[in-house]
């Protein structure tokens, strides 16, 4: 216990912050963060990573009611954690903390894209844009901090919600390996050619799952259907259980 105790002190609180060549000082929100939240006081070392595969450490060296500016301690560093293979995450959309969920889970586990689909079946039905935009915005929140937490440099892609027949069309175009989720499917994710370099496409249903004419339309467009054993998870464990597989079967575990 005690050294489990001493390794997490020697952890260094990390933060994003994308201009680590141009500015040294912390907007309000994230300097009320290091001051108030974190109690972190001047001549404390901190983790900056820019989103783009860069980090470096640096140190808090003034602050005032409003911010907290620091110095970089040597050079920035490229320094790669993302996996070896690239997924994209197609989720329907569903119930607020579910979709928040997938979204902080994906990308602890190394999901490069995740993007919210709308389908058929989806228990939210919002078509203003104004809502989803702000939805969006706290989306690619909820990924920043997740890179923050689990170490990853670079920021996973959250894109805007699309209509089922949208995204189908268009991910059909790219040379990616497609993969929908049929709890009526007899196929594994094992018995699935995995070794390729091609991305890998995960579209998983809402709460209620996928109509009949979107399954059919996911088969014209050449999607593989597979299942995940014998039980129906809940929509919010799927991603989750695809990752972890992949990442297993990759050696990233």
């Amino acid at each position: 216990m005690q050294t489990i105790a001493k390794r997490c002190h020697k952890l260094k609180p990390r933060l994003y912050f994308p201009d680590l060549l141009t500015k040294q000082v912390f907007n309000y929100k994230q300097s009320h963060h290091l001051k108030n939240v974190l109690r972190l006081k001047v001549g404390e070392k901190i983790l900056l990573f820019d989103g783009a595969g860069h980090e470096v450490t640096a140190t808090i060296t003034f602050c005032d009611k409003k911010n907290v500016h620091f110095e970089l301690n040597g050079e920035i560093e490229a320094v790669d954690r993302e996996n070896k293979k690239s997924v994209f995450i197609a989720q329907g959309l569903c119930q607020n903390s579910r979709m928040e969920y997938v979204i902080q889970k994906s990308v602890e586990l190394g999901a490069e894209v995740v993007a919210p689909i709308i389908t058929e079946r989806c228990q939210i039905r919002h078509s203003n844009n104004s809502y989803l935009e702000k939805k969006l915005e706290r989306w690619k929140l909820i990924a920043e901090h997740a890179s923050q937490q689990c170490g990853r440099n670079k920021l996973a892609k959250i894109i805007f919600p699309q209509r089922f027949d949208e995204f189908v069309k268009t991910i059909k175009q790219n040379n990616s390996l497609n993969i929908i989720l049929d709890p009526t499917s007899k196929k594994r994710l094992m018995e699935i050619d995995l070794s390729s370099k091609k991305r890998v496409v995960f579209l998983i249903g809402p709460e209620a799952g996928f109509s009949d004419s979107e399954e059919l339309l996911a088969k014209k467009a050449e999607f593989q259907s597979i299942k995940l054993g014998k039980r129906i998870l809940r929509t919010e464990t799927v991603a989750v259980s695809l990752l972890s597989i992949l990442n297993y079967v990759s050696g990233e575990f």
